[in-house]
This record gives C-alpha cells, sequence and structure tokens, in this order.
C-alpha cells in the first residue's frame, strides 16, 4: 500500500510541475535496492549490470564500483532511491539532483521480472532501457 501511495503521490507531484514522471507499474514482486542501483549505474554509463557491484552500504545510500575491462580502472558511483527515481553520484563527486540535472526513473514491469531504467534528459525524449531479471543477477 504504501509503493502505491508513493507512486501515486510522485505522480501528483510530477504532474503538479508539469512533466510526467513514471510511476511504480504494478504491485509486482520488487527489486532489491542493490539491483535497481547497479542497474541505473550501468544504464547511465552503458555497462553491463554484472560488471557494477556493490562494495558498501551506509544507510540508505550503496556505494557502488566496477572495473573498466579495457584497462582495468576502477569507477566508484553513490546511489540512493527516492521513491522511483534513482539519484546518483560519482564518488568522489556531487549528487545529481540539481533541477538542471537529467532524472533517473525506474520502473518494475513484465510482472516484476524486468526493470525499465528511464533517464530523462529534460528536453522530452526520455532513454529507455529495459533489463530482464537475469540480465542483472
Amino acid at each position: 500500500m504504501n509503493a502505491i501511495r508513493a507512486a501515486s503521490f510522485a505522480y501528483q507531484v510530477a504532474a503538479l510541475s508539469g512533466c510526467l514522471a513514471p510511476t511504480l507499474a504494478d504491485a509486482a514482486p520488487s527489486f532489491e535496492p542493490e539491483a535497481i542501483c547497479r542497474t541505473a549505474i550501468a544504464s547511465v554509463m552503458g555497462r553491463d549490470p554484472k560488471l557494477v557491484q556493490v562494495t558498501r552500504v551506509a544507510g540508505d545510500i550503496l556505494f557502488l564500483s566496477y572495473v573498466r575491462p579495457i584497462d582495468n580502472f576502477v569507477w566508484d558511483y553513490r546511489c540512493k532511491i527516492e521513491g522511483n527515481r534513482v539519484v546518483w553520484a560519482s564518488e568522489p563527486g556531487r549528487w545529481r539532483d540539481d533541477p538542471k540535472d537529467h532524472k533517473v526513473f525506474f520502473e518494475i514491469v513484465g510482472g516484476g521480472e524486468q526493470l525499465r531504467i528511464i533517464e530523462d534528459q529534460g528536453d522530452g525524449s526520455p532513454t529507455k532501457e529495459l533489463f530482464e531479471r537475469n540480465q542483472i543477477q
């Protein structure tokens, strides 16, 4: 019930602010926050979600990293989930939560077997990437 209220509230806020944010698709089985953050970072960075690993959790903040295969460079990020929005930051770096930053949302679809990552660049043409559960875990 809380997820439905949160999704409804997010939709109402988005509608009032003039933009429609995606909402949770249904009461499907949920993905863990770790899987959502790993997949969102992978999508934003153009990587395979299986490459991104959670290295530490501090409260509601997840610390993630991945090793770029071509040169073994380690990339580190922070991530937190606010409703159906994924807020992230490079480590070290600032949170991508400024109104001018592009926004990253997620939806659980396909009866809980798929996770859709939506990147809203603010220009009215969001990009969407769909991941099957087995692509993430």
